[in-house]
């Protein structure tokens, strides 16, 4: 039977239904049933499955819609390629799909065949500097909002932009492309790119609500002297404030004379713009760095995921807040995957909390719809706001 949706996450392998037709909904009981898979779950309306769609927990493997039930926010979700959703519409005699969908007519065989199949996946084309080159140029270096919620009273307050490389037929994600820009002494026209988007993205989308934004910058490029200048222009073209923005300082490169690094963060805080040293990990070399006047730290997701079991993990985490709270500095926990993790969290102090826990990378459009799907859910074990 199908299960009407709940407050629970997703199980892996989940397939969601929009559908009010008795044909459609049997067809894709039977498809599923085939598969042998975990029970459909129906959606009474494209909003709640919007919610499922952007919420926390796993991402649906599977969205079957019937033809019309679907939004055209649900449906953009669904499309996005770096979800991993599979969209199918199904469709009943006599009616016509939009273009560019996939198509299943209301018969049980045919759909349990696309649902097996999933989504075709082109493979990965080859990545060279010039063709980094050529798409920063196009255009083609897109974000993706990470939400954060403050741990005290959940509400959110940030969003982090992933980088992403978007061309036809190929969708890359930053681990894929954004070596190869520092190799090529790309690293400033990619870090320019990341930034407008971002920053005219959140201006765009945030609305009344007072989100604010971080993205990474590597060490080459955040002691540059001419880094708040550009930066300060973006932000006022924006509408936005410079202390709407934090930089995180990614792991790439090691931090060989402190005073270059010193007097770069004491620039960018005259302008306005906090620096995060992100990724702080277990026995991690760059603890020293903390003394340098950073606005916080965010750890890594390997120490945050092993404080529920490791005594010795949450000994490191409570050893960081209490040197935060000395300093005057955010403490953001990534990987917050569940309950036990986020009251392992809370538990040691930590002030915001990100992970697939809280939300998934999502289109920065979506970002309304999000912090909607947010106060209506809980996590398991936590009461909603």
């Amino acid at each position: 039977m199908l299960r009407r949706h709940g407050r629970a996450l997703s199980e892996p392998g989940t397939v969601l239904l929009v559908a009010t037709d008795p044909q459609v909904i049997a067809a894709t009981r039977d498809a599923v049933r085939r598969m042998a898979g975990p029970p459909p779950m129906l959606m009474a309306t494209a909003a709640e499955a919007l919610s499922h769609m952007l919420g926390p927990g796993h991402a649906p493997r599977h969205l079957v819609v019937e033809n019309g039930a679907g939004s055209l926010a649900l449906l953009s979700a669904a499309q996005d390629p770096f979800n991993g959703t599979d969209l199918v519409v199904v469709t009943l005699p006599g009616q016509r799909l939009p273009a560019g969908m996939r198509q299943s007519p209301a018969e049980g065989i045919p759909l349990a065949a696309m649902l097996e199949a999933g989504r075709s996946r082109d493979a990965l084309a080859a990545c060279d500097a010039p063709a980094l080159a050529a798409s920063l140029a196009r255009g083609e270096i897109t974000v993706r909002f990470q939400p954060m919620v403050r741990l005290a009273d959940r509400r959110p307050v940030m969003v982090e932009a992933l980088a992403r490389w978007e061309r036809p037929g190929v969708a890359l994600g930053a681990g894929d492309f954004v070596p190869l820009a520092e190799r090529a002494g790309l690293g400033a026209r990619l870090t320019f790119a990341v930034a407008q988007r971002a920053i005219t993205a959140l201006a765009a989308h945030r609305g009344r609500h007072r989100i604010r934004l971080s993205f990474n910058l590597p060490l080459a490029e955040l002691v540059k002297p001419d880094l708040p200048v550009w930066l300060g222009r973006l932000v006022a073209e924006s509408g936005l404030a410079p202390n709407d923005l934090l930089l995180e300082l990614t792991e790439s490169a090691q931090v060989r004379d402190r005073s270059v690094l010193r007097r770069a963060l004491i620039r960018l805080a005259h302008a306005g713009f906090g620096v995060l040293l992100d990724d702080l990990s277990l026995d991690d070399g760059r603890s020293g760095l903390l003394e340098l006047p950073f606005a916080g730290v965010k750890l890594d997701r390997s120490l945050v995921i092993a404080m529920p079991d490791d005594r010795r993990a949450r000994g490191e985490v409570e050893r960081i807040v209490r040197h935060a709270r000395r300093r005057g500095m955010l403490v953001i926990a990534e990987g917050v995957t569940d309950s036990h993790v986020w009251r392992a969290t809370a538990a040691a102090g930590c002030d915001l909390a990100q992970g697939f826990g809280v939300g998934r990378p999502l289109p920065p459009s979506a970002l309304p719809d999000w912090i909607r799907a947010w106060r209506a859910a809980a996590m398991p074990g936590d009461q909603a706001p």
